[in-house]
């Protein structure tokens, strides 16, 4: 997945640290201006193509005309912001940021839920047509670690109507990728298109709901699971990446389920992505009968 250039990114990055970490708009100033310094530096070289040697000659040529603790907050923003990238599975060359010494200050983890908070989410979801749709949709998530947007524009000729194995998804960009599913939720989507699906057309969306709905009918549910945090649909795409790598997952593993350009590569992982996130699937129970 490719934006056309940095600002584009950086305006993205914006809206996002927004949402999930709530900071003050002077906050979001700073680390956008940090990240302009950086581009700048490197005559606005893209952000997938900077390597680990750039964010080494920027340090060299902080060190000559910042104090430390300016160095360290703008070392940490870019860490943050290639954390974010990762998270939402940008195509890089590499992760600059990836041997360079932890920093503590300001490090970014996006919110995510416990095992057990989903086990409750699903517990809440109630058995009518509209509980079943949302219930699907919330399990593909899990799933795939797809964006929700990706998901309820599904349509039957995105999907491997022969065995469920995989799913096709237009992701940002309209960068195409196949994701694959394993048995038990392939078999969960089988039966909502046979038996609950509104239209039997083929180039009619799977899910008839909006993103705004489904987003609003999952607040619904935490709340009535009594989860205290902000639910909100891409906060399953984070527990997933999350989960991943605490289960050992490379990252760049998971960047590639998270959404790589090209499906050749996701493709070759097709057997780690099943086992990895089945892993998650077992430990929450929501796979089984």
């Amino acid at each position: 997945m490719n934006k056309t250039n940095n600002y584009d990114i950086i305006s993205e990055f914006e809206n996002y640290i927004l949402i999930e970490k709530g900071l003050s708009k002077n906050s979001i100033e700073s680390y956008k201006k940090d990240l302009y310094l950086f581009f700048n530096f490197l005559n606005n070289k893209k952000y997938n193509e900077i390597k680990e040697e750039d964010i080494l000659n920027y340090m060299d040529y902080m060190e000559k005309k910042y104090k430390r603790n300016s160095i360290l907050r703008k070392i940490s923003t870019i860490k943050i912001f290639y954390n974010f990238l990762i998270f939402e599975g940008y195509e890089l060359v590499e992760v600059p940021t990836s041997n360079i010494a932890d920093i503590n200050k300001g490090s970014y983890m996006p919110q995510v839920l416990e095992l057990s908070d989903i086990e409750k989410i699903i517990s809440a979801i109630d058995n009518s047509d509209n509980g079943k749709r949302d219930l699907t949709i919330l399990k593909i998530l899990i799933a795939t670690g797809a964006r929700v947007s990706e998901i309820i524009n599904l349509k039957i000729e995105d999907i491997d109507m022969s065995n469920f194995e995989y799913i096709r998804i237009l992701g940002k960009g309209s960068k195409g990728r196949i994701v694959p599913l394993y048995k038990e939720i392939g078999i969960e989507l089988k039966s909502y298109i046979e038996n609950n699906r509104e239209s039997k057309s083929n180039d009619y969306k799977i899910f008839n709901i909006s993103r705004q709905t489904f987003w609003n009918n999952l607040k619904k549910y935490a709340k009535n699971a009594k989860i205290n945090k902000n639910v909100h649909p891409h906060i399953f795409r984070h527990t997933v990446a999350t989960e991943m790598i605490k289960n050992g997952a490379d990252i760049r593993v998971v960047q590639e389920i998270l959404g790589h350009s090209s499906i050749a590569t996701t493709e070759k992982y097709t057997h780690l992505n099943k086992n990895e996130i089945k892993k998650i699937y077992d430990k929450i129970g929501i796979g089984d009968d």
